[in-house]
């Protein structure tokens, strides 16, 4: 099986006022990655 790396940049925007990401965030990092995979 082949490894998939896919690096992304963690915006502001992405995070909490503890500048922690935000745990629904995460779906949006899979889906882009699972289409980059595609």
């Amino acid at each position: 099986m082949s490894v998939f790396r896919w690096p992304v940049r963690v915006y502001w925007e992405d995070t909490d006022g503890g500048a922690i990401v935000y745990y629904a965030n995460y779906l949006r990092f899979l889906e882009r990655a699972r289409t980059e995979w595609l």
